[in-house]
């Protein structure tokens, strides 16, 4: 879903661009429970993360990448993109190809939910 708020929230994307990084590591507001999902991932033996920390750092990085890309090139399909690097965080944190993919087709939540959250 945050790979396609760039498109759908412009403003609040580039709120989340000049302040991602820091932003990854606050004590509040989203980080935590990124923290919190890697970590449970990792106790559930999904993941093969040896540092939480590391591992938040790359998913902001990619994060955060892929917004400066989508707001660069604004023909660039958001939702394949996103997509692709979720999977490709996925696979990194040592899900198999197979399942990275299935998880990615899975249907997301009601994205207006979001949009109603963000105004």
């Amino acid at each position: 879903m945050t790979g396609r708020l760039h498109r759908r929230h412009p403003e609040l994307s580039r709120i989340l661009l000049h302040h991602g990084l820091e932003l990854a590591r606050s004590e509040s507001g989203s980080a935590p429970r990124a923290v919190h999902d890697i970590r449970a991932a990792v106790d559930a033996g999904r993941f093969g993360v040896e540092d939480l920390d590391l591992a938040l750092a790359m998913t902001a990085g990619a994060a955060s990448a892929l917004g400066a890309l989508l707001h660069s090139q604004p023909d660039r399909d958001d939702a394949r993109s996103a997509d692709l690097v979720t999977r490709g965080l996925l696979r990194q944190f040592g899900i198999p190809a197979d399942e990275a993919e299935r998880i990615c087709a899975l249907d997301l939540p009601d994205i207006e939910v979001a949009d109603t959250l963000a105004r």
